[in-house]
């Protein structure tokens, strides 16, 4: 399946990027605001789990502190 992407350049789409453009396609800007506030709360929490597992020691105040710098940080 191929679809338009600026006024002449085709790029080749799989099934599913094709799927998910149309539903993205579909949403409020509201319903895109919450899946992305969503995907951020996961990736938040995913790295608080890797913060966990690499300071196993840490109590919860280390653990935010570290968390906390990470969303401050650029990289």
């Amino acid at each position: 399946m191929t679809g338009r992407l600026g006024s002449s350049k085709l790029v080749r789409m799989d099934a599913l990027e094709a799927h998910d453009r149309e539903q993205a396609l579909r949403l409020t800007p509201a319903e895109k605001l919450a899946q992305a506030l969503e995907v951020m709360r996961a990736g938040i929490r995913l790295k608080r789990s890797t913060l966990h597992r690499q300071f196993p020691e840490a109590d919860e105040a280390e653990l935010e502190r570290r968390l906390a710098e990470w969303l401050r940080s650029d990289g």
